[in-house]
């Protein structure tokens, strides 16, 4: 399998979909909401069709797991697609939201694209490393957490109270935190260095798996804690004192 061939080829295909929903109009399909605090356009479904379609044609027969509905193979190749990340942030127009993709071979990530056409920002992570926009990128070197600035997500299951506690817990150690509602976006911006950590929550593959392989191919860590739903990520030190604090 060439694997360079195929990763131009799915940049020109996620850069291709993004214009079915960048700037386009919505509506929303309500009978496609997987929890009352879900959100799922038109445009969400119609974007994921035409990537899965094009990534069918590269590797026929692939499996296939989608956030709008997934195609179960036995290949060895698997697709894992978020077609709009971020999707309340795309409703309400703010600019961080985008598509994230990763291509496993054995279970194992072997490359990821995330792309946010607002910002005209694209992640590629390969063998070789992560580059944004072709340009390579790194983690923040903050290994202190009273110096460092994180990522913090929505907690998933609005009655959690241990996910809140854990959040206040952290709270108190940070420099500073940001929720950028997008998860995608988490991920980038702590692997291109730009934010030093993040303590995000849940157990959605297509959530996860893109950033979190930018996240490890540029020299960091991602820890998941199955108990809390769990994902901690940065640079191993940094990672490691997070889990100290937390006593996780």
């Amino acid at each position: 399998m060439d694997l360079q061939k195929i990763e131009k080829k799915i940049i020109k295909l996620i850069k291709r979909a993004s214009k079915i929903y960048f700037g386009k109009d919505f509506v929303e399909v309500e009978e496609r909401h997987k929890h009352p605090m879900d959100d799922v356009t038109n445009n969400d479904i119609n974007t994921q069709e035409f990537i899965r379609a094009g990534l069918l044609k590269l590797i026929p027969n692939s499996c296939f797991i989608g956030e709008e509905g997934s195609d179960l193979t036995d290949n060895d190749y698997c697709w894992i697609l978020d077609p709009i990340d971020g999707t309340r942030n795309y409703k309400k127009s703010v600019p961080l939201y985008g598509t994230q993709l990763a291509l496993q071979y054995k279970k194992e990530t072997v490359l990821s694209v995330v792309y946010f056409p607002t910002i005209k920002e694209l992640y590629v992570a390969n063998s070789e490393g992560v580059t944004l926009n072709g340009k390579p990128i790194k983690l923040s070197n903050i290994t202190q957490i009273d110096w460092s600035v994180v990522c913090l997500s929505n907690i998933t299951d609005i009655t959690s109270k241990t996910q809140a506690e854990i959040q206040v817990k952290l709270m108190k150690y940070l420099r500073s935190v940001r929720l950028f509602g997008c998860m995608a976006y988490n991920f980038a911006i702590v692997a291109r260095g730009k934010m030093d950590a993040l303590v995000v929550f849940g157990n959605t593959p297509w959530d996860f798996e893109p950033g979190k392989f930018l996240i490890e191919k540029c020299g960091g860590e991602v820890y998941f804690n199955k108990k809390y739903d769990m994902y901690i990520g940065g640079n191993k030190e940094l990672v490691k004192n997070i889990k100290e604090v937390l006593e996780v």
